[in-house]
């Protein structure tokens, strides 16, 4: 029997890479403290966080490799921003991935059900 589900990796559909990143509480605090207060230099986003500038400094470059944060160097400091095209463009990507799956695997229930 003919398997009818696309062959589509799951790290392809769903963006795992986006998920990891904003899948800690933290992270999306930190996208959140950027989209508020825009382009900000380490310390600052720091001071506005109980957890050590080195964890959150690991916290943005977690954000950077997936691609939701600009990082410029500017002399010894280093600016986090938020990408948000890049984001966008991400999450836009999902919606239409997932409405694709939903068609092949996921069928709305005939009239009277559910």
């Amino acid at each position: 029997m003919d398997d009818p589900t696309p062959a589509i990796p799951v790290e392809d559909l769903l963006d795992v890479g986006l998920f990891r990143a904003l899948c800690e509480p933290v992270r999306v605090e930190i996208l959140l403290f950027l989209a508020r207060q825009g382009p900000s230099e380490i310390r600052r986003i720091a001071d506005a966080f109980p957890q050590d500038r080195s964890v959150i400094s690991r916290h943005l470059q977690q954000l950077a490799r997936a691609g939701v944060l600009h990082r410029v160097k500017r002399a010894r400091s280093v600016i986090y921003s938020v990408d948000g095209p890049a984001l966008l463009g991400r999450m836009e990507a999902i919606v239409e991935q997932t409405r694709a799956l939903v068609q092949v695997c996921c069928p709305p229930p005939p009239d009277g059900e559910g």
